[in-house]
């Protein structure tokens, strides 16, 4: 396809910015009026006061809007129904379970057993497309693989949402980070999206940063979380190293990584669900150490930042020289697992 003009990035851009800032009032009038609230009403919620849900809605609506008037964008783009039908309709659905858990209040077994469904469904039609994991020999096990990526960074993204400004902050960063990433390797319809994206979590964040107005809900964390992850799967690094390019995309989203790395493993050595809420979370542990949540978000934007920007340093440069850029990266995201788990908590 023939490349979007710099003038046509921006556009895309600020009208995904400028329909998520303008919904979000209307948002939240609806959620007071419906009493669509996040209730301080268990132990790991530190509002003092009920916080409207529904704001997921304002990424939802400009991201699904501008793919769906794609065509008119991409008229030369031959296989973009195919690539943006992975994109969309299954994030789509998943926004309305995440919705309905917002309102309703689903099982996590329900939940999880929808995530999967998706998850399934669209590895299926990922790998007739030729866009799945590819790091092993056994095709068999790549798919199994690309099901895991796509329900585990769904989960991690709605597991990140914890902190005001935090899930909304990381989503920028990784969405301009895949952004450049697909402009560098003329993969335009990945960056346009991506851009498409950061406008949403731009324009919302603003209504979600330090102290939050309105909160993503599942409907939202649920659906960039899935957008993402299939992104990240269709992106093709240009990295030599076949491990390095594999791991362009955990670096990219390694906050919620490591994030929920940190509650899982914290929670089975406590003998708890990893599945019930609680503060031991990245953002708990910073404000256990002092910091206060506005610091502890820009704390957590910046780790995503710069690990997100050694995907940058693998491009271009030989294949050894890719492999250990890569590995050191992952190396640090261990080094701040066992950082975090040894910040002491109240749980």
């Amino acid at each position: 396809m023939e490349a979007p003009t710099l003038t046509l990035y921006l556009v895309i851009f600020l009208v995904s910015l400028a329909i998520s800032s303008l919904l979000v009032p209307f948002l939240r009038k609806i959620a007071f009026r419906h009493s669509v609230l996040d209730i301080p009403n268990q132990s790991h919620k530190t509002h003092q006061e009920g916080i409207p849900y529904l704001g997921g809605l304002s990424v939802v609506i400009p991201v699904s809007l501008l793919v769906i008037i794609g065509p008119l964008i991409f008229i030369e783009n031959s296989d973009y129904l195919l690539r943006t039908g992975l994109f969309l309709l299954p994030a789509v659905l998943l926004a309305l379970v995440g919705l309905y858990d917002d309102i309703k209040n689903l099982s996590a077994l329900s939940r999880f057993f929808a995530q999967s469904l998706l998850a399934v469904s669209a590895t299926l039609y990922l790998s007739e497309l030729g866009y799945t994991v590819s790091i092993l020999s056994n095709e068999i096990a790549n798919f199994l693989l690309s099901i895991f990526w796509l329900v585990g960074i769904t989960n991690a993204f709605n597991f990140f949402d914890n902190l005001d400004g935090g899930a909304a902050g990381i989503t920028v960063v990784a969405s301009v980070t895949l952004f450049l990433l697909g402009l560098l390797g003329d993969q335009y319809l990945i960056s346009s999206i991506s851009l498409t994206l950061a406008g949403a979590g731009l324009g919302f964040l603003w209504w979600n940063r330090n102290p939050a107005r309105i909160y993503l809900g599942d409907s939202g964390a649920l659906f960039i979380g899935f957008i993402l992850a299939v992104s990240l799967l269709q992106f093709q690094p240009s990295a030599e190293s076949q491990v390095a390019s594999a791991l362009v995309p955990v670096l990219v989203l390694a906050l919620p990584i490591i994030d929920t790395s940190v509650v899982v493993v914290s929670r089975i050595l406590r003998g708890v669900s990893i599945f019930q809420g609680g503060r031991d979370h990245l953002s708990h542990r910073l404000i256990s150490l002092g910091f206060d949540r506005r610091k502890a978000a820009y704390s957590l934007w910046s780790l995503s930042a710069l690990l997100s920007s050694l995907t940058f340093l693998t491009s271009n440069v030989s294949s050894e020289t890719a492999l250990g850029i890569s590995l050191l990266g992952l190396l640090f995201m261990g080094f701040l697992v066992i950082w975090f788990l040894r910040i002491k908590i109240d749980v």
